[in-house]
């Protein structure tokens, strides 16, 4: 997850954003959204969800890839109401119910962060590699150079090169859009006969990945409107900014998804753009856009460090984040592109699940509070049994490459991973789902039977009030 495109970035280190302080409308939620997620990263998902000669080919992966997305986007547009209505950022708005607990959640952001880091920093590395001949390592210093610079100089340059980006995505989505209008996406596999329920069940939950997952972050883009924005142009504009994107790009990759596509996504990305100056050019900004996305991640992460009280300025705790990112990456080196696609974006997006069905309870028990950031968290040790309780218990659910090789090869601690997708779904997760049901039973459950803690309002001297 990334976000180089944030508006009013100077009061993202904000927890709350004051009424003076905010302006706009919704409509302006739609572009920036687009911006965010006119990255390479979609377009790879849709690769991995048609999955080659292994997967269910276009009609079924990117019809799967499609409903995920939807469902998703639905709930990121829903809970980006309350944006406006709260001004809070999405993590500070989750201690509503997390409290002085609200740590562990933010705990799997940054693992999150870092996992994505890795498989962004593998695939600036592919496209830089492509597009200039050079080796892996010197692609990789340069990555790992822009994201370094883009930390130290902050919010400031991550908006700039935000706006640059996203318009040559623009441009490099439609030249993506005439190259294959000429071409027919790979056949299904001969071997495949009927429905493939397992198949088309991993395809939804990658487009569960990539639009659900943003729930954490919904609000840091809708709290600088006004709070009277209306709800209905909250959700309808957030809604066509990610839906419209995520589907584009998702089905362009799912059209040409081959074998070779997946080992080499940047590779194939670049057989369609064609030989020249102009293609290299395109790849370069792939690889740079990959990186900025990076720097969001570490700085994120980095703000989430701070607020869980570690006492290293920020830019130290980004680049110990990019580092870690940077470390898994080398490990990963070897790996599959298109089975490391499938094991991060998954496993380092189900904790969203659980996490948006707390938020979502408690969101709307406080839908009638006029103030509701004033009134403390009722009981954060249910938030937090609940959201760690519903992580656990999705797990059987899934299914991803890593989950199924440790089931396999350590049968005793790991193979209750992913036993109802395999046993149930014919191999298809349905994580995403199981979650946000977990998430939200426990949750509405243990708040009423757990004895209430109201815990001490904190002073809001340090928020934008």
């Amino acid at each position: 997850m990334s976000d180089v495109s944030t508006p009013n970035a100077e009061v993202i280190e904000e927890e709350r954003v004051s009424e003076t302080r905010r302006a706009g409308s919704p409509r302006t939620l739609a572009a920036t959204w687009a911006g965010v997620l006119l990255a390479p990263g979609t377009i790879i998902t849709g690769m991995v969800a048609a999955g080659g000669s292994a997967g269910p080919g276009f009609a079924y992966g990117f019809g799967g890839l499609a409903l995920g997305t939807i469902v998703g986007c639905v709930a990121v547009a829903f809970i980006s109401i309350w944006g406006p209505r709260t001004g809070m950022a999405q993590m500070p708005l989750g201690r509503l119910a997390f409290g002085a607990l609200n740590f562990v959640p933010q705990i799997f952001l940054i693992a999150s962060l870092i996992a994505y880091n890795a498989l962004n920093d593998l695939f600036g590395v592919n496209a830089l590699a492509n597009s200039l001949g050079v080796p892996f390592a010197l692609a990789l210093v340069a990555v790992v150079a822009i994201e370094v610079v883009v930390v130290i100089f902050g919010v400031r340059l991550m908006k700039i090169l935000g706006m640059i980006i996203s318009s040559v995505m623009l441009v490099i989505c439609i030249w993506l859009l005439v190259s294959v209008a000429g071409t027919a996406p790979d056949p299904a596999p001969a071997m495949q006969s009927g429905f493939p329920l397992g198949l088309f069940l991993l395809a939804v939950a990658l487009g569960l990945s990539g639009s659900i997952a943003w729930t954490v972050q919904a609000c840091d883009l809708s709290r600088v409107l006004p709070v009277r924005t209306s709800a209905r142009g909250v959700f309808l504009w957030v809604f066509l900014g990610m839906t419209i994107p995520l589907l584009v790009l998702g089905g362009i990759g799912a059209w040409v998804s081959t074998d070779i596509a997946l080992a080499n996504p940047m590779g194939r990305v670049q057989e369609l753009l064609g030989a020249g100056p102009a293609a290299a050019v395109a790849l370069v900004v792939l690889g740079v856009s990959l990186a900025t996305a990076n720097a969001f991640n570490d700085f994120s992460a980095g703000l989430s460090l701070r607020q869980m009280g570690v006492r290293l300025p920020r830019i130290a705790c980004s680049l110990i984040v990019a580092t870690a990112g940077l470390g898994l990456a080398i490990v990963s080196m070897h790996t599959s592109l298109g089975e490391l696609t499938s094991d991060i974006v998954l496993f380092a997006g189900y904790y969203t699940a659980p996490w948006f069905g707390v938020a979502i309870v408690e969101l709307l028990s406080r839908r009638h509070d006029s103030q509701p950031w004033r009134v403390p968290a009722q009981s954060s040790k249910a938030a937090a049994i609940a959201f760690v309780a519903g992580f656990v218990l999705l797990l059987p659910f899934t299914a991803t490459p890593l989950g199924n090789q440790l089931a396999e090869q350590y049968p005793i601690p790991f193979g209750w991973f992913g036993f109802v997708a395999r046993d149930v779904f014919d191999g298809g997760g349905s994580g995403f789902i199981a979650g946000v049901l977990f998430g939200v039973a426990l949750y509405a459950i243990l708040r009423r039977v757990l004895p209430n803690s109201p815990q001490k309002l904190e002073p809001l001297s340090h928020l934008s009030e």
